[in-house]
């Protein structure tokens, strides 16, 4: 029991270094929560990268996520802005929030981790009882490495940083395990530590049937963008194809 907490501390930490530098995406989540009243709701915090730049920007956020580590590490991250964002582990799967929102924000492929059809359908059905309208959502998607560098497929690539004054030091693997499900191993280093192993799994979810996915569950107007893009916001078309990180946005 002791050894999984130390890792799974182990790799929020690690994801926390990893991430610590994107922001890309920020621009866009900024721009939602200036449209509309109260809380953004965050779906899958992580370690609160998202939340506390929205909580800095003086927005107010709620973080939700199921790994306790990197909820941790979010809630630390928050805390200069406690007054204005906060975290909590909660399950859409689950249950819907008793408190409602008109923001809610996916970053960095938290809808992906989900790896069966019937529970996407589950959580955005929750998740549409969780929000009131006029309301907007805010998916960012990944791409197959297959579908962009198909030569890299299967192969490690060594990924080095410094970070905060660390050094780290990745080897990542990514391949298919079906037409749609990615299994990504890491194996990371932290300041010349031993080597640590993540694995995750992650389903892609085209234009096409992450639309067809929220106008079931009540969801409507859905459109997609290229990248981190505004501009190339457009509605889904049947032969929309990404060719790397993509955003889905619908309203309620």
């Amino acid at each position: 029991m002791r050894d999984r907490v130390l890792a799974g501390r182990r790799v929020a930490e690690f994801n926390r270094l990893y991430t610590r530098d994107f922001d890309r995406d920020v621009a866009i989540y900024l721009d939602l929560a200036s449209k509309y009243p109260g809380p953004v709701l965050e779906l899958g915090c992580q370690t609160g990268r998202v939340t506390a730049r929205l909580a800095q920007a003086g927005h107010e956020v709620v973080g939700i996520d199921t790994n306790r580590p990197m909820l941790e590490i979010a809630s630390a991250r928050v805390e200069p802005w406690s007054e204005r964002g906060r975290v909590m582990d909660f399950d859409l799967r689950h249950a819907a929030l008793a408190e409602r929102y008109q923001v809610c924000i996916a970053p960095l492929y938290a809808f992906n981790s989900l790896i069966d059809v019937e529970e996407q359908r589950l959580y955005l059905r929750h998740l549409q009882c969780s929000m009131r309208s006029p309301g907007i959502v805010a998916f960012d998607l990944f791409c197959p490495l297959s579908f962009v560098r198909p030569e890299e497929t299967g192969e490690w690539r060594v990924i080095e940083r410094e970070v905060e004054g660390s050094r780290l030091v990745v080897r990542d693997r990514r391949e298919m395990l079906t037409p749609l499900l990615e299994r990504r191993i890491q194996a990371f280093r932290i300041d010349g530590s031993t080597e640590h192993e993540s694995e995750t799994h992650r389903r892609y979810l085209p234009p096409q049937s992450a639309a067809s996915l929220l106008l079931e569950s009540g969801f409507e107007s859905v459109r997609w963008l290229d990248g981190y893009d505004l501009s190339t916001l457009r509605p889904v078309e049947d032969d929309a194809r990404p060719q790397g990180p993509f955003m889905v946005i619908a309203e309620l």
